[in-house]
């Protein structure tokens, strides 16, 4: 067995040495309106007195000493040290959880916060490598007593946090059979607990592939079971005069065009029988798994944060995913060092099962504060209610695991369910069975009255709408509406922005979108608007992702602009501490710092598309105008719920075209909005900053993003004139200077900070030849700050009334 106590290089170093990944602090706007339901022992939770520390760390030294001087004696002492560890874990992970972390961050709960006990706890028991390694191999693998079995695996559910489970499933060889064959045929709570923890291990794409049959043959069952525990819900509902949350699906919303969703689409019973290659024409070509950095020419090791639509990936003899969006995880994770992480096993080297738990600074533990921007969107009930009883709708209430409600048990099957969502080769299991309808009774809160379970659901829903099939219908009966129905703020809330997300990426999903009535569609702004700013950090992230891609759909964008949206989005980098001229942020943490640069980077692709999407609207209302006055072929509009997407030769037409056949004193609404918010300043700051960000892998997409936002902007004149400008940055020293903003363009286009990046160079030069090459009539000052010489013609023909 691996030694538990190896410590991983990352865990020592900065996140961003890290492949890949992204991490995103959580958002620093505080949610003020619900706090004073909140009991102030609650809201004071993150200000734990020192004893009660020194009393669960004491408790658990106390009990491993007990457990290394009765390790060899009674079965039932033994299940009673594992029972009082398990508790006192269930009750520090409840702590942890009343301070409304991520729910989207994996990383170990000591590097989330530093400060929680939980996490301390954690340190303690994986130091104890003679206890962890009894835990694995002789509680679970070699006993055949079922209530020392149970209490070791309650016990590894417990511990998930802090363990790295690819690992633990590939090295110990036999485990994950046990745990297939306890999850068909034990006795509760230990059926429930082993499918708890198959869910860590389909995780691993390698080891779900690997028992496929084993799989097909246990989803079919857990969702029985689910379907038998909500109708038993429904029951007990009935008796208590309730209405039963068990509801008829009516017809769809809108009409199913079974060609465009997936004409081939059969049943579980038939898809059994067909062939491999009958499969594979089968396969949803919404989503691909983004391809291997390696695969990548020019790309290295970093990840590529694309958002076209991939195409279809054909299935493997190995059960294979619909892949996810090509997006870096929300939290940064240290790398992986076994099998999974990416790269070959090498031989020789000891691999920890232990999570890395690095602390990443003095990030104090945030407490549960609520505002809400718009109240009128708030459930009534909010005012009125005490916290005992509107926790469980916010956090949830209850993260012991023992006595095994049914809510306990519903979540632990959703958890197994969620990464086997993906396989294509299991979607018609999923549709045949009702997910749908199960799924939708789920992402009630009304109904579950548990943010945690409504959690889990909403994490599986997002892995079955990577599905062309399953996204049309989930759309067309209504899914999206009871999505908005999800309260803010919630854990809930959270998880329905990746599930926006998802959606957005699915183009067919997102034209049905497009297509609902005009008031649910503008609620989905607004709901992931208010995601962009008042959300979890992985809820903003989501909601950036979401907007990035849907700017290409004219129904959204415009819906956007009415709701205020560009002043919300440029507030995520405008906020930035790391922008600060002063100090750039000294006081943060390096996860902080991280997650900073992340968010500057991921906003500026969603800056850079939306501005993308109002060039050609801006570009097709000049073509109007001139086949107006000057006659010619009319001008076809893209209908509002098509995507419009362009190449980057496509928007260097556009910008000549406007730049040539535009009004002398263009105005553009967009780029007003921009100015007013000094946001070319902001965005001139940003490169200067991010050029120094050495350390971080997705400096170049920063700045080249920031430099195509600014290219587009420039077929203004008043853009130009804003470029000559002075703007605070950084010289070598660190002393903040002031410097004309033209120059940090020209520094970047002569290859002075990113040698031999020729994207880079061309954007920067794009902005070059945008000020100085545009019709005398056009010109600003801007062009005798580039150069004291005149202007050169250019050789293509121009108007009679115009040079360049």
């Amino acid at each position: 067995m691996v030694a538990l106590c190896a410590q991983m290089r990352s865990h020592f170093e900065g996140p961003e040495h890290a492949e890949g990944g992204i991490q995103l602090q959580h958002s620093h706007r505080v949610w003020r309106q619900l706090n004073d339901l909140q009991p102030a022992a609650l809201r004071c939770n993150a200000m734990a007195s020192p004893s009660a520390s020194v009393d669960s760390k004491a408790e658990l030294t106390s009990l491993l000493e007990q457990w290394e001087r009765d390790q060899q004696g009674s079965t039932s002492d033994l299940v009673s040290i594992l029972t009082k560890i398990s508790e006192l874990i269930e009750r520090e992970t409840e702590e942890y959880h009343k301070a409304d972390p991520d729910p989207f961050d994996d990383r170990h709960p000591g590097r989330a916060d530093p400060n929680c006990m939980l996490g301390h706890l954690l340190k303690i028991l994986f130091k104890n490598d003679d206890f962890t390694n009894a835990l694995l191999n002789t509680y679970v693998m070699t006993s055949r007593e079922v209530s020392l079995n149970t209490a070791a695996c309650r016990l590894l559910l417990n511990i998930m946090p802090g363990l790295e489970t690819a690992v633990v499933f590939q090295e110990k060889e036999g485990v994950v059979e046990k745990l297939f064959k306890w999850a068909q045929e034990a006795e509760q709570p230990l059926r429930i607990y082993a499918t708890g923890l198959l869910a860590g291990a389909m995780e691993n794409q390698d080891i779900a592939a690997n028992y496929r049959e084993e799989n097909s043959l246990l989803v079919p069952l857990m969702l029985r079971r689910l379907q038998e525990l909500q109708d038993k819900d429904a029951k007990s509902r009935l008796e208590f005069k309730r209405p039963s949350p068990r509801k008829t699906p009516g017809e769809p919303l809108l009409p199913l065009d079974e060609e465009a969703v997936d004409g081939n689409f059969e049943d579980a019973a038939s898809l059994q029988h067909r062939g491999k290659e009958e499969v594979e024409e089968e396969e949803t070509p919404a989503l691909q798994k983004e391809e291997s950095a390696l695969d990548r020419p020019g790309m290295g090791m970093q990840p590529d944060l694309s958002f076209s639509l991939a195409s279809p990936h054909k299935t493997s003899g190995r059960a294979n995913p619909s892949i996810k969006p090509a997006v870096e995880p929300v939290y940064q994770a240290a790398p992986l060092l076994g099998p999974g992480a990416g790269g070959p096993k090498r031989e020789g080297v000891a691999h920890s099962w232990k999570k890395p738990d690095r602390e990443g600074g003095q990030k104090a533990k945030q407490k549960l504060n609520f505002s809400l921007p718009e109240p009128e969107r708030s459930f009534s009930e909010l005012s009125n209610s005490s916290w005992s009883e509107m926790s469980p709708w916010v956090i949830g209430n209850n993260y012991h695991l023992y006595p095994l409600t049914p809510a306990i048990e519903q979540r632990l099957i959703l958890l197994y369910l969620t990464p086997l969502g993906e396989y294509q080769e299991l979607l018609a299991v999923f549709m045949q069975m009702g997910a749908r309808e199960l799924l939708m009774h789920y992402i009630d809160l009304k109904l579950t009255n548990d943010a945690q379970l409504t959690f889990e659901a909403l994490k599986y829903l997002a892995s079955l709408l990577l599905h062309k099939k399953f996204a049309a219908e989930f759309v067309a009966h209504g899914g999206v509406q009871k999505l908005l129905e999800i309260p803010r703020p919630s854990m809930a809330a959270t998880g329905v922005s990746l599930c926006l997300y998802y959606l957005a990426y699915n183009q067919d999903a997102m034209e049905r979108v497009c297509m609902l009535p005009h008031p649910v569609l503008a609620d989905v702004v607004s709901y992931t608007l208010w995601l962009l700013e008042c959300s979890h950090a992985s809820g903003g992230c989501h909601a950036t992702m979401f907007f990035s891609i849907s700017f290409a759909f004219r129904a959204i964008l415009e819906l956007f602009d009415r709701q205020d949206g560009l002043r919300r989005l440029v507030n995520l980098i405008s906020t930035l501490e790391i922008l600060n001229a002063e100090d750039q942020g000294a006081l943060l943490s390096d996860d902080e710092i991280f997650s900073s640069r992340q968010t500057a980077k991921h906003t500026c692709m969603a800056l850079r598309r939306y501005f993308e999407a109002h060039l050609a609207i801006k570009v097709e209302q000049v073509k109007q105008s001139l086949q107006r006055t000057e006659g010619g072929a009319p001008v076809h509009t893209q209908p509002y719920y098509k995507a419009c997407s362009y190449t980057r030769e496509q928007v260097v037409e556009m910008m000549e075209f406007l730049i040539e056949y535009g009004p002398a004193r263009l105005y553009w609404g967009p780029a007003e909005v921009f100015h007013k918010l000094s946001c070319i300043q902001l965005m001139l700051q940003l490169i200067s900053f991010a050029c120094d960000w050495r350390t971080y892998y997705g400096r170049s997409d920063t700045v080249r993003y920031a430099l195509d936002i600014l290219a587009i902007l420039t077929v203004v004149p008043k853009t130009q004139t804003l470029m000559s400008e002075t703007v605070d940055v950084l010289d070598e020293g660190g002393s903040t200077v002031c410097t004309v903003g033209m120059s940090i363009i020209l520094g970047v286009a002569e290859g002075e900070v990113f040698v031999n990046d020729a994207e880079i160079q061309k954007s920067a030069l794009q902005v070059v030849i945008n000020c100085v090459c545009a019709p005398d009539k056009r010109v600003s000052s801007i062009g005798k700050f580039m150069a004291g010489t005149p202007r050169r013609r250019l050789p293509q023909p121009t108007k009679a009334s115009e040079t360049c």
